[in-house]
């Protein structure tokens, strides 16, 4: 009876092959297919590089890296046995493959015009501009510390509601906030851009 389950745990049929590391072989789809991938390395406390693998060796690989807007960096050499983990498939990646295929989209600003001129009213000036605009995002400083970015939904004399946006294009609900808290306005710029961008990449994968 011992023997018998030996045979059975010992059969080659119940034990898989294997050629290579799973590492090596996520590098190898990257490097074929221009697979997005990100890499974290050890002893390192940059965030993650991501882009796809153009070159492999037993020791390195290059990687063709792009910045979070999508634009090709340069390549980078790295030493495999200096590779922490590689995240692959996940929400990040998927954001910068979209990032990276339309990155031209958001090169340009937008015609967008404030017009305030010397009006002590600026912030709702600012803000009735907004909320009539289509697909406008802004940044907004409150009390001069943290900035609150999204698309502006309603407004009255004293406050705003805004339809907060994640760095990646999350929806992340609406906020009221004061009108008269506001300390700075930010609109049209890269961040805003990229934001937008995912944004409707989200919905229109909904």
């Amino acid at each position: 009876m011992i023997n018998f389950f030996k045979n059975i745990f010992n059969h080659p049929k119940n034990s898989k092959k294997i050629s290579m590391s799973i590492f090596q072989s996520i590098l190898e789809r990257s490097r074929e297919n221009q697979e997005i991938i990100s890499i974290w390395q050890y002893n390192s406390d940059k965030s993650s590089l991501v882009g796809y693998v153009t070159e492999i060796s037993e020791e390195h690989i290059t990687l063709k890296h792009y910045t979070v807007y999508g634009k090709c960096d340069g390549l980078i050499a790295i030493k495999i046995s200096n590779i922490k983990t590689i995240d692959f498939n996940d929400d990040y990646t998927k954001v910068m493959e979209c990032v990276i295929q339309y990155s031209s989209i958001f090169d340009k600003p937008t015609d967008f015009q404030l017009n305030i001129g010397y009006s002590n009213n600026w912030h709702f000036d600012a803000l009735h501009k907004l909320v009539t605009s289509e697909n406008q995002v802004a940044s907004f400083e409150i009390n001069g510390s943290d900035y609150f970015t999204g698309l502006v939904t309603e407004i009255s004399e004293e406050d705003f509601v805004l339809n907060c946006i994640g760095k990646n294009g999350e929806d992340q609900g609406s906020a009221v906030y004061r009108i008269e808290d506001i300390t700075e306005i930010r609109i049209n710029d890269l961040d805003n851009r990229r934001r937008l961008l995912l944004y409707n990449w989200r919905k229109a994968s909904l």
